[in-house]
């Protein structure tokens, strides 16, 4: 077994970790990345020339590591990941690790329970499809709101931000990242003071019917129900739900 740690992987590292995601993607029925930016610290572990299991994991804070890993299917229960995880732990004692797994992820949701990982919380990837087969349970709500208006502006090619506007004073933004088949909205609040007064409502409304040109997909905490019903509401539909761990 031969183990590499890296900062930056070369081309052969990057194509090799991609064929190890997506062969895990296809056995395992979920949509896993790699996260691959500069500061991110790689940990490979190869018996010759195959890449049999990659751990991957950047700081969110001083103290705490977010962790991306997995194993070639065929590799699993054979330690592999344990000598990984040793590697980590051992160069960051004094750290959290955070563990994101997909909630149908059978082999990722057994490894953590047998780390004895805590479960700390779940996040949602809810996304609405354009055109939207049947009415958002918005449109009759926001029929009368025309106090309402919305203006937007581009902070690159492929990024939108969107305020709102109530009796031409700001009350909310979100923002889009604008990718090949999808958009991702992120960043969507409204100002603390005017919550609770259904602007929330009306503003998603309201940008809903200014954007119809991509299907929009969003990422939302399993514990802010009152968003999730928003969502809905609106016509976004949970496609996958990932759970968060901590070792």
């Amino acid at each position: 077994m031969n183990l590499i740690r890296t900062n930056a992987p070369d081309a052969r590292l990057s194509k090799d970790l991609r064929f190890l995601q997506e062969t895990c993607n296809e056995y395992d029925h979920i949509s896993f990345s790699f996260p691959l930016e500069e500061e991110c610290i790689c940990c490979l572990l190869y018996e010759n020339e195959r890449l049999l299991s990659a751990l991957i994991a950047f700081f969110t804070d001083s103290d705490t590591m977010e962790c991306y890993g997995c194993t070639l299917p065929g590799e699993r229960q054979k330690g592999h990941f344990t000598v990984l995880l040793k590697e980590l732990v051992n160069d960051y004692p004094d750290c959290d690790f955070l563990f994101p797994v997909y909630d149908n992820c059978r082999d990722g949701i057994k490894t953590l329970q047998a780390m004895e990982a805590s479960f700390c919380y779940t996040e949602h990837f809810m996304e609405r499809s354009i055109p939207v087969s049947a009415k958002s349970g918005l449109e009759e709500e926001n029929k009368e709101r025309k106090d309402l208006t919305i203006s937007y502006h581009k902070n690159s090619d492929d990024q939108i931000c969107y305020e709102f506007f109530k009796d031409k004073e700001a009350v909310g933004m979100c923002s889009l990242d604008i990718q090949e088949k999808s958009a991702y909205l992120f960043g969507f609040e409204i100002s603390e003071p005017l919550r609770g007064q259904g602007l929330g409502t009306a503003c998603l409304g309201l940008f809903l019917k200014t954007y119809t040109s991509q299907t929009i997909y969003l990422q939302v905490s399993g514990d802010n129900l009152p968003a999730v019903a928003l969502y809905q509401k609106a016509g976004f539909k949970i496609r996958e739900s990932l759970s968060y761990y901590l070792y």
